[in-house]
């Protein structure tokens, strides 16, 4: 296998011209340079360019242009930005009410005993050692912060509501789903929805967060593992594949948008929604060989999710408001 070799921005945009991109003048040779510069040839053209290519003949559709590339790339990162800020207030309700609720059963200092977690789960002594084990990670790592010193030093452990500062969505999850039932249902019923549900969403989104926290490509998000059905997947009518699968709100990012439906207040999910329509619209204004169909299709959105969104407001919905 030969090695990689170095190439200048001039050479990268002669392989882009050669497979069909339009680089023809000064100005948008300029423009080029400036745009690989600031993303990176990988970053752009491996990570965006899969919808205009021609697998037929290997090269890019007619028509396309760095232009319409950068802007899938620009519609990415702002849909990052969006579904970030908006599991984050997801994360922190559930991290209080995980403390109130745990604590208010064991203590606040029980959250390292074997015995507080749900033993009776398959493989309960492994998950549960590996999660109090990361737990405890977690703390050494942060033993600098005034915070977690104050209280190991002052009372020798680190109060629940404390160290959800730094424990991660994804440890939070994990916890959630070791915790016995009655703790378990009395978050989940703080959103009107069943423990299986929570846990399932919990999951879901801490893997989309990650997406979103280390840059990758958000827009066409997968995943092996599914969101379990909830009552939003029925009252949509979203169609089914020939395993009964919904076809729809499984294993893509539509899936993390039926979860943030039932996970953020009423008033959050809204402000949510019109942030996405309006990245989408600025995106669509941008296209020009693909469709905006098409986009909401490697989403994994219905074409008419629109139309959907707008007539399950008064749907099942979170219990909380802001």
């Amino acid at each position: 296998m030969s090695d990689k070799t170095f190439k200048t921005y001039d050479e990268l945009i002669d392989i882009l011209t050669e497979r069909g991109i339009s680089i023809s003048t000064p100005d948008e040779r300029d423009y080029a340079k400036n745009i690989l510069s600031q993303t990176g040839y990988y970053n752009l053209i491996n990570g965006y360019s899969k919808l205009f290519l021609d697998y037929s003949t290997n090269s890019y559709k007619e028509g396309a242009t760095l232009y319409e590339i950068h802007a899938l790339y620009q519609f990415d990162r702002v849909l990052r930005d969006i579904f970030f800020r908006y599991i984050l207030r997801i994360e922190t309700h559930v991290k209080n009410l995980i403390a109130h609720s745990f604590s208010g059963r064991y203590g606040h200092s029980s959250y390292l005993l074997y015995t507080n977690f749900n033993t009776n789960i398959r493989d309960a002594k492994a998950k549960i050692t590996a999660l109090i084990a990361e737990i405890q990670r977690q703390i050494a790592s942060r033993t600098s912060d005034p915070s977690i010193s104050h209280y190991l030093n002052t009372y020798g452990y680190i109060p629940l509501w404390v160290l959800n500062n730094i424990l991660t969505f994804g440890t939070i999850s994990k916890f959630y789903s070791l915790m016995k039932t009655p703790e378990r249902q009395s978050v989940s019923r703080a959103f009107g929805i069943l423990d299986n549900e929570l846990d399932s969403e919990l999951m879901y989104l801490s893997s989309v967060r990650n997406f979103c926290a280390h840059g990758n490509r958000l827009y066409c998000y997968r995943t092996k593992n599914p969101l379990l059905d909830t009552a939003l997947h029925t009252a949509m009518h979203i169609p089914k594949n020939s395993k009964g699968e919904y076809l729809y709100g499984k294993r893509d990012l539509f899936a993390a948008m039926i979860a943030v439906k039932r996970l953020l207040s009423n008033n959050d999910y809204h402000r949510m929604s019109k942030e996405v329509f309006r990245a989408l619209d600025t995106l669509s204004k941008k296209l020009n060989i693909l469709s905006l169909d098409e986009i909401l299709h490697e989403m994994g959105f219905p074409s008419n999710w629109m139309q959907l969104d707008a007539a399950l407001n008064s749907a099942v919905q979170p219990t909380s408001e802001d």
